[in-house]
Protein backbone atom coordinates (compact mmCIF):
# COMPACT_ATOMS: atom_id res chain seq x y z
CA UNK A 1 0.00 0.00 0.00
CA UNK A 2 1.58 3.24 -0.74
CA UNK A 3 1.76 6.04 1.99
CA UNK A 4 2.22 8.84 -0.78
CA UNK A 5 -0.45 11.89 -0.80
CA UNK A 6 -2.80 11.58 -3.89
CA UNK A 7 -1.40 14.37 -6.00
CA UNK A 8 -5.02 16.21 -6.37
CA UNK A 9 -5.17 16.14 -2.78
CA UNK A 10 -1.79 17.95 -2.57
CA UNK A 11 -2.85 20.39 -4.60
CA UNK A 12 -5.91 21.45 -3.35
CA UNK A 13 -4.23 21.58 -0.02
CA UNK A 14 -1.64 23.90 -1.41
CA UNK A 15 -4.87 26.27 -3.16
CA UNK A 16 -6.02 26.90 0.22
CA UNK A 17 -3.21 27.88 2.11
CA UNK A 18 -1.72 29.81 -0.87
CA UNK A 19 -5.25 31.71 -0.94
CA UNK A 20 -4.57 32.71 2.69
CA UNK A 21 -1.29 33.58 1.88
CA UNK A 22 -2.45 36.20 -1.08
CA UNK A 23 -4.86 37.53 1.55
CA UNK A 24 -2.29 38.18 4.13
CA UNK A 25 0.26 39.93 1.68
CA UNK A 26 -2.66 42.23 -0.05
CA UNK A 27 -3.71 43.47 3.49
CA UNK A 28 -1.65 42.65 6.92
CA UNK A 29 1.67 42.69 5.01
CA UNK A 30 1.19 45.16 2.41
CA UNK A 31 3.74 47.17 1.25
CA UNK A 32 4.39 50.31 -0.32
CA UNK A 33 6.97 52.58 -2.65
CA UNK A 34 7.72 54.43 0.97
CA UNK A 35 10.88 56.32 0.47
CA UNK A 36 9.55 59.13 -1.39
CA UNK A 37 7.49 59.53 1.53
CA UNK A 38 10.64 59.36 3.76
CA UNK A 39 12.98 62.03 1.57
CA UNK A 40 9.98 64.88 2.51
CA UNK A 41 10.63 64.07 6.16
CA UNK A 42 14.20 63.21 6.95
CA UNK A 43 16.98 65.86 7.53
CA UNK A 44 19.16 67.29 5.11
CA UNK A 45 22.21 65.05 4.78
CA UNK A 46 20.09 61.72 6.03
CA UNK A 47 18.04 60.73 3.12
CA UNK A 48 17.37 57.52 3.07
CA UNK A 49 17.48 55.71 -0.41
CA UNK A 50 16.85 52.20 -2.13
CA UNK A 51 21.08 52.21 -2.14
CA UNK A 52 20.90 52.73 1.57
CA UNK A 53 18.42 50.24 2.05
CA UNK A 54 20.75 47.81 0.32
CA UNK A 55 23.62 48.64 2.33
CA UNK A 56 21.62 47.59 5.51
CA UNK A 57 19.88 44.47 3.99
CA UNK A 58 23.63 43.21 3.18
CA UNK A 59 24.28 43.51 6.73
CA UNK A 60 21.99 41.43 7.65
CA UNK A 61 23.59 39.07 4.99
CA UNK A 62 26.84 39.43 6.73
CA UNK A 63 25.58 38.63 10.17
CA UNK A 64 23.73 35.50 9.93
CA UNK A 65 26.40 34.55 7.83
CA UNK A 66 29.00 35.29 10.31
CA UNK A 67 26.98 33.53 13.06
CA UNK A 68 25.46 30.40 10.29
CA UNK A 69 21.71 31.04 11.05
CA UNK A 70 19.45 30.58 8.22
CA UNK A 71 19.63 33.44 5.57
CA UNK A 72 15.66 33.48 5.49
CA UNK A 73 15.44 35.08 8.28
CA UNK A 74 16.78 38.30 6.46
CA UNK A 75 13.93 38.68 4.11
CA UNK A 76 11.45 38.33 6.99
CA UNK A 77 13.28 40.89 8.86
CA UNK A 78 13.08 43.16 5.60
CA UNK A 79 9.90 42.75 5.69
CA UNK A 80 9.62 44.17 9.16
CA UNK A 81 11.97 46.91 8.12
CA UNK A 82 9.74 47.97 5.20
CA UNK A 83 6.73 47.77 7.15
CA UNK A 84 8.18 50.04 9.87
CA UNK A 85 8.66 52.03 7.51
CA UNK A 86 5.91 51.84 6.10
CA UNK A 87 4.14 52.82 9.09
CA UNK A 88 6.12 55.81 9.91
CA UNK A 89 8.73 55.09 12.27
CA UNK A 90 11.43 55.59 10.58
CA UNK A 91 13.19 59.57 10.26
CA UNK A 92 16.05 59.39 10.08
CA UNK A 93 19.20 57.29 8.74
CA UNK A 94 19.80 56.32 12.59
CA UNK A 95 16.17 54.92 12.72
CA UNK A 96 16.78 53.30 9.48
CA UNK A 97 20.01 51.22 10.88
CA UNK A 98 18.10 50.50 15.07
CA UNK A 99 14.69 49.13 13.21
CA UNK A 100 16.70 47.14 10.54
CA UNK A 101 19.25 45.91 13.63
CA UNK A 102 15.47 45.40 15.42
CA UNK A 103 14.02 43.72 12.51
CA UNK A 104 16.81 41.14 12.42
CA UNK A 105 16.93 39.59 15.92
CA UNK A 106 13.10 39.45 15.52
CA UNK A 107 12.82 37.50 12.68
CA UNK A 108 16.04 35.25 13.82
CA UNK A 109 14.01 35.14 17.69
CA UNK A 110 10.70 33.70 15.16
CA UNK A 111 13.09 31.45 12.32
CA UNK A 112 15.57 30.09 13.94
CA UNK A 113 16.64 27.36 16.14
CA UNK A 114 19.95 29.32 17.07
CA UNK A 115 19.24 32.29 19.58
CA UNK A 116 21.82 35.10 19.39
CA UNK A 117 22.40 37.20 22.72
CA UNK A 118 21.39 40.68 22.99
CA UNK A 119 24.41 41.80 23.73
CA UNK A 120 25.86 39.74 20.69
CA UNK A 121 24.01 41.36 18.13
CA UNK A 122 24.49 45.28 19.94
CA UNK A 123 28.25 44.55 19.33
CA UNK A 124 27.57 43.38 15.73
CA UNK A 125 26.07 46.75 15.21
CA UNK A 126 29.20 48.61 16.10
CA UNK A 127 28.29 50.31 19.28
CA UNK A 128 26.25 52.31 18.08
CA UNK A 129 22.88 51.53 19.85
CA UNK A 130 22.57 49.86 23.01
CA UNK A 131 20.06 46.72 24.37
CA UNK A 132 17.84 49.07 25.86
CA UNK A 133 17.70 50.92 22.20
CA UNK A 134 16.71 47.39 20.45
CA UNK A 135 14.18 46.26 23.12
CA UNK A 136 12.29 49.40 23.34
CA UNK A 137 12.54 49.44 19.53
CA UNK A 138 11.28 45.67 19.16
CA UNK A 139 7.67 47.12 21.51
CA UNK A 140 7.27 50.00 19.35
CA UNK A 141 7.16 47.34 16.12
CA UNK A 142 5.60 45.29 17.51
CA UNK A 143 2.57 47.55 18.46
CA UNK A 144 2.87 48.90 14.88
CA UNK A 145 2.09 45.46 13.63
CA UNK A 146 -0.84 44.40 16.18
CA UNK A 147 1.64 41.57 16.75
CA UNK A 148 1.27 39.86 13.37
CA UNK A 149 5.22 38.93 12.22
CA UNK A 150 4.48 36.18 10.13
CA UNK A 151 4.60 37.37 6.56
CA UNK A 152 4.71 35.32 4.02
CA UNK A 153 8.09 35.86 2.25
CA UNK A 154 8.82 34.84 -1.95
CA UNK A 155 10.22 31.41 -0.39
CA UNK A 156 7.21 30.74 1.83
CA UNK A 157 5.90 30.82 -1.69
CA UNK A 158 7.78 28.90 -3.10
CA UNK A 159 7.74 26.03 -0.83
CA UNK A 160 4.12 25.98 -1.66
CA UNK A 161 4.50 26.05 -5.61
CA UNK A 162 6.92 23.58 -5.50
CA UNK A 163 4.12 21.25 -4.54
CA UNK A 164 2.52 21.87 -8.03
CA UNK A 165 5.57 20.26 -9.86
CA UNK A 166 4.34 17.43 -11.60
CA UNK A 167 4.68 14.06 -9.72
CA UNK A 168 7.03 13.21 -12.70
CA UNK A 169 9.59 15.75 -11.79
CA UNK A 170 13.29 14.43 -10.95
CA UNK A 171 14.99 14.98 -7.53
CA UNK A 172 17.25 16.44 -9.33
CA UNK A 173 14.92 18.80 -11.35
CA UNK A 174 13.58 20.23 -7.92
CA UNK A 175 16.70 20.60 -6.44
CA UNK A 176 17.91 23.31 -9.31
CA UNK A 177 14.73 24.97 -9.16
CA UNK A 178 14.86 25.69 -5.08
CA UNK A 179 18.18 26.70 -5.39
CA UNK A 180 18.29 29.02 -8.42
CA UNK A 181 14.75 30.11 -7.39
CA UNK A 182 16.63 31.18 -3.62
CA UNK A 183 19.10 32.33 -4.85
CA UNK A 184 16.88 34.96 -7.27
CA UNK A 185 14.88 35.58 -3.92
CA UNK A 186 17.51 36.59 -1.92
CA UNK A 187 18.28 38.83 -4.84
CA UNK A 188 15.15 40.72 -5.22
CA UNK A 189 15.11 41.22 -1.26
CA UNK A 190 18.34 43.62 -1.51
CA UNK A 191 16.67 45.81 -4.33
CA UNK A 192 14.47 48.42 -3.36
CA UNK A 193 12.92 48.32 -6.98
CA UNK A 194 11.15 44.95 -6.54
CA UNK A 195 9.36 46.59 -2.66
CA UNK A 196 6.51 47.37 -5.12
CA UNK A 197 5.94 44.07 -5.89
CA UNK A 198 4.17 41.44 -4.01
CA UNK A 199 5.79 38.49 -2.11
CA UNK A 200 3.47 36.20 -4.62
CA UNK A 201 4.72 38.02 -7.59
CA UNK A 202 7.93 37.67 -6.79
CA UNK A 203 8.03 34.06 -6.46
CA UNK A 204 5.71 33.26 -9.33
CA UNK A 205 8.60 35.58 -11.81
CA UNK A 206 11.32 34.21 -9.46
CA UNK A 207 10.19 30.45 -10.15
CA UNK A 208 9.72 30.57 -13.72
CA UNK A 209 13.23 32.48 -14.74
CA UNK A 210 14.80 29.72 -12.04
CA UNK A 211 13.60 26.59 -14.59
CA UNK A 212 14.77 28.33 -17.88
CA UNK A 213 17.96 28.02 -16.12
CA UNK A 214 17.23 23.88 -15.93
CA UNK A 215 18.28 22.15 -19.16
CA UNK A 216 15.52 20.59 -21.31
CA UNK A 217 17.37 16.80 -20.33
CA UNK A 218 16.48 18.01 -16.96
CA UNK A 219 13.21 19.31 -16.61
CA UNK A 220 11.28 18.83 -19.92
CA UNK A 221 8.44 21.09 -21.96
CA UNK A 222 5.56 19.64 -20.74
CA UNK A 223 6.62 19.44 -16.96
CA UNK A 224 7.39 22.75 -17.13
CA UNK A 225 2.97 24.08 -18.98
CA UNK A 226 1.80 21.11 -16.19
CA UNK A 227 2.97 23.06 -13.68
CA UNK A 228 2.11 26.41 -14.97
CA UNK A 229 -0.96 25.47 -15.38
CA UNK A 230 -1.12 23.77 -12.14
CA UNK A 231 -0.49 27.11 -10.84
CA UNK A 232 -2.88 29.28 -12.63
CA UNK A 233 -5.58 26.46 -11.78
CA UNK A 234 -5.17 25.96 -7.73
CA UNK A 235 -3.61 29.19 -6.99
CA UNK A 236 -4.94 32.34 -9.91
CA UNK A 237 -1.65 33.10 -10.65
CA UNK A 238 -0.08 33.35 -14.27
CA UNK A 239 3.55 34.06 -15.63
CA UNK A 240 1.92 36.09 -18.29
CA UNK A 241 -0.30 38.54 -15.73
CA UNK A 242 1.05 42.30 -16.51
CA UNK A 243 3.06 42.55 -12.60
CA UNK A 244 4.86 39.22 -13.02
CA UNK A 245 6.13 39.80 -16.62
CA UNK A 246 7.44 43.59 -14.73
CA UNK A 247 9.10 41.49 -12.83
CA UNK A 248 10.64 38.93 -14.80
CA UNK A 249 11.67 41.87 -16.80
CA UNK A 250 13.62 43.99 -13.98
CA UNK A 251 14.80 40.46 -12.51
CA UNK A 252 16.09 39.49 -15.47
CA UNK A 253 18.31 42.66 -15.84
CA UNK A 254 19.62 42.49 -12.64
CA UNK A 255 20.24 39.13 -13.16
CA UNK A 256 22.63 39.13 -16.86
CA UNK A 257 25.75 40.71 -15.44
CA UNK A 258 25.56 38.47 -11.96
CA UNK A 259 28.46 36.43 -12.07
CA UNK A 260 27.36 35.02 -8.70
CA UNK A 261 24.56 33.24 -10.63
CA UNK A 262 27.18 31.82 -13.11
CA UNK A 263 29.05 30.31 -10.29
CA UNK A 264 25.83 29.02 -8.09
CA UNK A 265 24.94 27.25 -11.48
CA UNK A 266 28.16 25.65 -12.11
CA UNK A 267 28.49 24.65 -8.51
CA UNK A 268 24.96 23.00 -9.11
CA UNK A 269 26.33 21.15 -11.80
CA UNK A 270 29.34 19.75 -9.89
CA UNK A 271 26.92 18.69 -7.13
CA UNK A 272 24.07 17.54 -9.12
CA UNK A 273 26.49 15.28 -10.86
CA UNK A 274 28.70 13.94 -7.40
CA UNK A 275 25.67 13.63 -5.40
CA UNK A 276 24.22 9.81 -6.64
CA UNK A 277 21.15 10.53 -4.37
CA UNK A 278 19.88 13.80 -5.68
CA UNK A 279 19.53 11.05 -9.20
CA UNK A 280 17.46 8.85 -7.73
CA UNK A 281 14.17 8.63 -7.09
CA UNK A 282 14.07 10.54 -3.58
CA UNK A 283 10.90 12.16 -1.88
CA UNK A 284 9.80 16.08 -3.22
CA UNK A 285 10.87 17.00 0.45
CA UNK A 286 14.35 15.69 0.31
CA UNK A 287 14.95 16.37 -2.90
CA UNK A 288 14.27 20.37 -2.04
CA UNK A 289 15.31 20.54 1.10
CA UNK A 290 17.98 23.06 1.72
CA UNK A 291 21.31 22.20 4.68
CA UNK A 292 22.93 24.79 6.00
CA UNK A 293 25.63 25.75 5.66
CA UNK A 294 26.62 23.65 2.73
CA UNK A 295 24.22 25.16 0.31
CA UNK A 296 25.86 26.68 -3.01
CA UNK A 297 23.65 29.92 -2.91
CA UNK A 298 25.96 31.11 0.11
CA UNK A 299 27.43 33.78 -2.04
CA UNK A 300 27.34 37.53 -1.12
CA UNK A 301 24.90 40.20 -3.30
CA UNK A 302 27.04 43.18 -3.90
CA UNK A 303 25.79 46.28 -5.86
CA UNK A 304 23.16 44.75 -7.95
CA UNK A 305 21.24 47.26 -10.01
Amino acid sequence: MSLEMDPSIQYDETSDIVANMLRQESTTYRREDYIPALLSRTVPGESIDGSWRQRIIEWMYGVVDHCNLRRESVAVATYFLDLAACRGLVHCRVDFQLIAMTSLMLSIKLNDSTMVKLDSMVKLGRGLFNEADVIATERKMLQAFRWHVHPPTPVCFMRQFLRLLPVETSPIARYMIVEVTRFISEISVCLYKFVKFPASTMATAAIVIGMERVDESILPSWQRKLFLSNLSAYTGLTSTSPDVMQAMEELRVSLDNNVNLHELMRTIDAQCHRTPCLSSSKTMDSATRITQPRSPREVVVHSLQ
